[in-house]
């Protein structure tokens, strides 16, 4: 009987060289290798492969989630075929970027696609830490690392270049978190990681707000001239201490200057102990988002539904961004984030 080989671990994503087939025996003899996928009870062809035996035959398509059907004939007729079903089965997720809040955005999604398809899974994330007491039942080794006896393998990335092999999603037109729900195939929906639990909750002898100007590059920064400071005064004359916890050096006064390589636990504490944090399009960000503390979110650059929509106060001068524009025509004033602060509480 000839041998044949189903492969559904990807392992060049941006070639997106699984699923593919490997038929053993002779090679002079002649296979027929066909690539379906299954949607709405439909089979629709991909690609036919034609390959000799001792050969593998590659669709080279996606690398994300897709209900797979594959069929080998020889001399037409069929010999062998193949359902994809992680059920029970080994899989393996890869969050391809080391920037925190792409590992927070899309890591929620690493737990719901265990919970639909109800396998183990294995995750690598650059913050495994944050992850790894919460989230029991997920198994967490670093990134690079490769395991051989997977059943399927994903990587969750961002891209730009559209590459729909690699990701169905530009990240500059579409929200952070659908680089994850687009590649593991799952319900286009907001989830959040659950941090709460990670450090304690208490009560400071000061009400404190925790800010953060930096983000991964200038361009996402917030602009006004001063506007930091005027904020940071503004909160201070209602009694407020007020933390930066940017790993970059700060130059505002009046503040608690936690800046530094401080470890992120630490962030976490003091972030999930504040009243709210206000930062730009960053890590901080997510963090904050993530352990349920209120975020005021300025950003002039990033379209609303970039980031997340539930628990903040997003303030935008250019509300009508449909995509990432590092050159904006406007930028908010220190008034308007201070109005909004002003607004949020007298609601509380």
């Amino acid at each position: 009987m000839t041998k044949i080989k189903y492969n559904y671990k990807t392992t060049l994503p941006k070639e997106a060289n699984a699923p593919s087939v490997f038929i053993g025996g002779d090679s002079f003899v002649k296979y027929l290798v066909t690539f379906n996928i299954i949607e709405d009870n439909q089979v629709k062809k991909i690609k036919e492969v034609e390959c000799n035996g001792g050969s593998t035959a590659q669709v080279n398509y996606t690398q994300s989630y897709k209900n797979w059907y594959i069929t080998v004939h020889q001399n037409g007729q069929l010999i062998s075929q193949d359902i994809f079903n992680p059920n029970k089965k080994i899989v393996f997720i890869k969050i391809d970027g080391r920037a925190l809040g792409d590992n927070l955005a899309w890591f929620p999604y690493v737990e719901e696609f265990r919970k639909k398809h109800d396998c183990t899974l294995i995750c690598s994330t650059f913050f495994n830490d944050l992850f790894k007491e919460i989230y029991p039942e997920i198994l967490f080794v670093l990134p690079n690392t490769n395991i051989d006896n997977v059943y399927a393998q994903y990587y969750i990335g961002s891209a730009k270049d559209d590459n729909e092999k690699y990701s169905p999603v530009n990240y500059e037109k579409k929200p952070l978190q659908s680089c994850a729900y687009e590649v593991l195939g799952l319900e286009p929906k907001e989830v959040r990681s659950n941090l709460e639990t990670l450090v304690q909750k208490i009560e400071f002898n000061q009400k404190t707000i925790c800010i953060s100007e930096f983000a991964s590059s200038d361009i996402k920064m917030w602009k006004e001239e001063d506007g930091w400071q005027k904020v940071v005064d503004f909160l201070v004359s209602l009694g407020y201490q007020v933390l930066v916890i940017s790993k970059e050096k700060t130059n505002l006064k009046n503040v608690v200057d936690l800046t530094g390589d401080i470890p992120l636990i630490e962030r976490c504490f003091v972030l999930r102990n504040s009243e709210f944090f206000i930062g730009v399009s960053s890590g901080l960000s997510w963090l904050s988002w993530s352990l349920g503390t209120h975020v005021f979110l300025i950003s002039d650059v990033t379209p609303k539904e970039h980031e997340f929509q539930t628990n903040v106060t997003r303030i935008c001068a250019n509300p009508d961004l449909n995509e990432i524009n590092y050159e904006p025509e406007n930028i908010t004033s220190s008034d308007e984030v201070i109005k909004s602060i002003h607004k949020y509480l007298s609601n509380i």
